[in-house]
């Protein structure tokens, strides 16, 4: 008994000894100021991620929870130093999982992706934000209506038969790139 008490007390030493001598640190999820120490460690909340999902998940047929696994296809820099390597793997798992239904209602899919996990140990919290989906948005240059919705709007016979028919199923398909951000800044070890 005596052993474990010594421990005890020296780990309590120890943990007492690291309060009273460590300066105080940032906290790392504030808003952080890029200056001439952040610069090369700083992943700022907002960092644009361009990932491939490694499988397709769709509406069609997921199930809450199946969890789902992607790539990094870019570098992510932080600085001029590479902070997430291309080829870099991450997860997450189906949050919302609505199949399409007659109508035109359209599926509903909702994902949570998991932290990217650095090999020094850094988590990069990341998710679709309004910034990501803009991204891609741009990338394909999708602010036209589909042809098939500008053809829906031309037949006046067409909404009747335009009501019964099912709506769209959301897919996330293997292999298409789009975009995540970096929801929270990060720090990478020095």
């Amino acid at each position: 008994m005596g052993r474990r008490h010594l421990r005890s007390v020296l780990a309590a030493a120890a943990v007492a000894a690291l309060c009273l001598v460590s300066p105080a640190v940032a906290i790392e999820h504030a808003t952080a100021p890029e200056n001439d120490e952040t610069r090369e460690s700083l992943i700022r909340e907002g960092t644009l991620i361009k990932i491939e999902m490694l499988q397709t998940v769709t509406t069609a047929h997921c199930s809450v929870g199946q969890t789902f696994t992607f790539k990094v296809v870019d570098d992510v820099l932080a600085g001029s130093r590479v902070a997430i390597p291309a080829g870099t793997t991450g997860s997450g798992k189906v949050r919302v999982c609505m199949p399409a239904h007659g109508g035109r209602q359209n599926g509903q899919l909702g994902v949570d992706f998991d932290p990217i996990l650095l090999g020094d140990g850094t988590q990069v919290l990341v998710g679709i934000t309004r910034d990501s989906v803009a991204a891609d948005a741009n990338e394909k240059n999708g602010t036209a209506p589909a042809l098939e919705d500008i053809a829906n709007m031309m037949v006046p016979g067409f909404f009747l038969i335009d009501y019964l028919r099912k709506g769209d199923d959301v897919t996330l398909a293997a292999n298409q790139p789009f975009h995540l951000a970096v929801t929270e800044d990060a720090f990478l070890s020095q």
